[in-house]
């Protein structure tokens, strides 16, 4: 009696239900409970099929065999209940808003007629949750997770106690164990929707693994559905854990096949720390992009949600468009163009997945921003986009901050732009929000850090004000702090942002601890790299000049010995990356020796660099 979820394996539907329909015919001068029984056996491998194969037909041909049966059972007898729940459970599979209301008054319905606390109640409990979760996620009615909860709660110790029941019929035994697993992983379900909302309990992390062990041990299949539930929790939560536990949970997950978890992002932030420009970023987008697209192009499969899809798949363009951007790839600009098209045909069609839309198209737009570029407009548009969406119910936590972010970036931009210090401070007090909400010495505070302080810089610019300039110069101390051993990249574009904002404002005291840090974690950076063209590209992001302008500014403040290591320590990444240049032509097999030869002796001399400075700095602390 719970939510069936493809109980036939794949490889044996086609039999399956090649023998239900023969038992159909067999039936159909027999009695009407046998034609009942036939039918539903019809009806559960046409659902499990469509479970494998996402065949609309399959799914409409399931809900009319449930509907035929109901036809045929008389009101009042006891067998209905059976009937009419197996018809709600596959209307709610096909989740069209006139299927998710005859569900849930169905379920209401023969639910009166129980006694509250048996195994049917409960189990009558955990569809109604169950149809209701989708309905949480998509419109964000706290009405809809109150209630699904309240059901789950009260549903679970009797179904674990009815579970615990020693019985001598196995198939019996089954059924029970298969809903009371059921109960677990939906209840793990609900928690999981509900995190990152103000009223969550601190407590759910550790009782959603719980329940999910607990399915686990009570059917396999339901357990490995909560396996993967699990992991993409700890994806979303990502934004609140420290950066090396972030890379951890990151490493060797698949997302294939888990929808609205938002990890897209979450990776990004983890890859960046070190790897420049690798291509598995890419590898990923592209074939989800291409499955999307195959899908959306199939006359015969069964969409639920055609806007929704269009959204995510607007948001994979538009992330691809921005990995597609690290490494300078022209058809970025295509990209985030075709973003745009996706995500302005769902604002058309004026339904669901309006917000998701409106924050891909407000993204592409600032992406695509040049403050010297002729459509100025374009900031406008985003901030009415941005604002629109924040404002906005259905739209998970998460998802609500990034897009705050976007609309910080979006007012300060404006504001510059037209001389509105009320739209700069706007976006600096939401960037400022968005900072102290992040866990302490987690990524994502350290990255909102950095934007705050690009935010200040532009407050500052505008004012001329020394405080500004100050308070500027304090977020950026704090942000390059905080990324050095979190995200090399950002902490480099963190740095060199505040060294050549000082250097143009004559502050040669920050410009010099900017272009300090800069050269040190341009080294890493370099070294990072897995092509010599990953290399090139980081030392192109502001890198020449850069090492002259941070000796004159430590000279300028009497810091001899630092500006001299900031200087050859420049020099040597530039000068190796020339040599390197100019062995390219090498590649013949007779003048691999040498080659490999001089890449030795260039990490050697490395080495003794790094021991050489490691060793005067210890001789300058003590």
């Amino acid at each position: 009696m719970t939510l069936l979820v493809g109980t036939i394996p794949c490889d044996q539907v086609d039999a399956a239900v090649e023998a239900a329909q023969q038992r159909v015919a067999a039936a159909a001068r027999r009695a009407p409970a046998q034609r009942v029984l036939a039918l539903l056996a019809v009806s559960h491998a046409l659902l499990s099929r469509f479970l494998c194969r996402h065949a609309a037909d399959d799914l409409d041909r399931s809900i009319d065999a449930a509907r035929e049966a109901e036809r045929l059972v008389p009101r009042g007898r006891p067998e209905r209940r059976g009937v009419t729940v197996r018809l709600a459970n596959v209307l709610a599979v096909r989740n069209r808003p006139e299927d998710v209301v005859f569900a849930l008054d169905t379920l209401r319905r023969e639910q009166a007629g129980l006694r509250p606390g048996t195994p049917e109640h409960a189990a009558l409990d955990t569809m109604y949750a169950t149809v209701l979760a989708p309905q949480y996620l998509r419109y964000r009615r706290r009405e809809d997770l109150a209630d699904a909860l309240d059901r789950m709660e009260r549903a679970l110790p009797v179904l674990d106690r009815a579970t615990a029941v020693a019985r001598p019929n196995s198939q019996v035994a089954e059924v029970y164990a298969t809903a009371a697993a059921s109960a677990h992983s939906t209840l793990a379900t609900l928690l999981v929707a509900r995190s990152g909302d103000p009223d969550a309990d601190p407590g759910d992390e550790d009782r959603i693994r719980r329940l999910v062990e607990q399915a686990g041990r009570l059917s396999p299949l339901v357990g490995s559905i909560g396996d993967t539930l699990v992991r993409a929790h700890e994806l979303r939560g990502l934004e609140q854990r420290p950066a090396e536990e972030a890379a951890r949970l990151m490493a060797g997950f698949e997302p294939s096949g888990i929808v609205g978890v938002g990890v897209g992002a979450a990776g990004s932030g983890v890859q960046v720390g070190g790897r420049y420009g690798t291509g598995s970023d890419l590898r990923a987008l592209d074939d989800g992009i291409r499955d999307m697209e195959a899908e959306l192009d199939d006359p015969d499969r069964f969409e639920a949600d055609r806007p929704s899809q269009l959204a995510t798949l607007a948001n994979m363009y538009h992330l691809r468009s921005r990995t597609k951007g690290l490494s300078g790839d022209p058809s970025a600009a295509a990209d985030r163009r075709q973003a745009e098209h996706l995500a302005s045909q769902v604002l058309a069609m004026g339904r669901d997945s309006q917000d998701e839309a409106r924050v891909v198209l407000a993204n592409c737009k600032l992406d695509g921003y040049r403050m010297d570029g002729p459509e100025q407009h374009v900031l406008d548009e985003a901030v009415t986009l941005l604002r629109r969406a924040t404002s906005g119910q259905a739209m998970a936590p998460h998802v609500r901050r990034a897009t705050r972010s976007s609309l910080a970036e979006a007012l300060i931009g404006k504001g510059f732009r037209d001389g509105d210090l009320e739209s700069v401070d706007e976006g600096v007090a939401l960037f400022r929000m968005l900072r102290d909400g992040y866990l302490p010495g987690s990524l994502p505070h350290a990255i909102a850090c950095s934007r705050l302080a690009a935010g200040l810089h532009m407050r500052a610019e505008a004012t001329g004000y020394t405080e500004d300039r100050l308070a500027a110069a304090d977020e950026s101390r704090r942000a390059v702090a905080e990324l050095t051993d979190k995200s090399l990249i950002w902490a480099y574009d963190t740095a060199i942002r505040w060294g050549d904002w000082s250097w143009r404002h004559e502050r040669m005291a920050d410009a010099g601890d900017a272009y300090l840090v800069a050269v040190d974690v341009l080294n890493q950076l370099v070294r990072a790299q897995l092509t010599r063209a990953m290399s090139e590209l980081v030392l192109g992001r502001g890198a020449q000049g850069m090492p002259a302008r941070a000796a004159y500014a430590l000279a300028r403040r009497g810091r001899l010995t630092e500006a001299v290591e900031a200087l050859e320590g420049g020099r040597a990444v530039l000068l190796s990356a020339a040599l390197d240049r100019d062995l390219v032509g090498l590649t013949a097999p007779e003048l691999e020796p040498v080659r490999q030869r001089y890449l030795r002796a260039v990490e050697h001399l490395r080495g003794l660099q790094d021991r050489a400075i490691q060793e005067q700095l210890a001789t300058e602390g003590a």
